[in-house]
């Protein structure tokens, strides 16, 4: 492994028959990132109880967050990397639905990977149960979706905040 400044020429020469296999790439933090669909993925994610759309949370108040991907072309061997809010946790860890679609999930402290052998063209819907925990006003993190074994194609959403707010109590007089 040899790191070097994103200005520096590289230059790879070979001698002989046998192949040689180079892989480069570089890192960046990007922190205002935009929707990015041009790559045969959309990726949409959406807060709901109780089956509406639902813009803020309450504590307490279990919901689901509702993962769209639109894919334009059969694909297979995708990853779908959704992120929580800080402010939830986990209300249960479903380990999807079927083989080809929901092959796999991994639930991390702050995201959720989905891993699937097959999509065909249209929409796919994967659902995630969280329970808002802590008020307060969150940032979100894009929501991607790229091919494990070529990540050039892939999809993302751009960066959303969310509010959690306190649980009213009813009062009596």
């Amino acid at each position: 492994t040899v790191e070097r400044a994103s200005t520096a020429p590289i230059h790879i020469s070979k001698k002989g028959t046998m192949p040689v296999f180079v892989t480069a790439y570089q890192q960046a933090w990007n922190p205002n990132p935009l929707p990015e669909s041009e790559k045969g993925f959309l990726v949409k994610t959406v807060f709901k109880a109780n089956g509406d759309t639902i813009s803020s949370l309450t504590a307490g108040k279990t919901i689901q967050l509702e993962v769209a991907v639109i894919v334009e072309s059969a694909a297979e061997y995708v990853q779908i990397e959704v992120p929580i809010p800080a402010g939830c946790s986990y209300d249960s860890k479903h380990q999807g639905r079927s083989f080809w679609s929901d092959a796999h999930r991994e639930y991390f402290k702050d995201k959720v990977v989905i891993f699937s052998n097959k999509l065909s063209v249209g929409t796919h819907r994967f659902v995630i149960n969280l329970i808002p925990r802590f008020t307060g006003r969150y940032s979100l993190n894009p929501a991607k979706v790229e091919l494990m074994y070529f990540p050039v194609f892939y999809g993302n959403e751009e960066m959303k905040g969310v509010e959690i707010g306190r649980l009213m109590k009813p009062r009596y007089d």
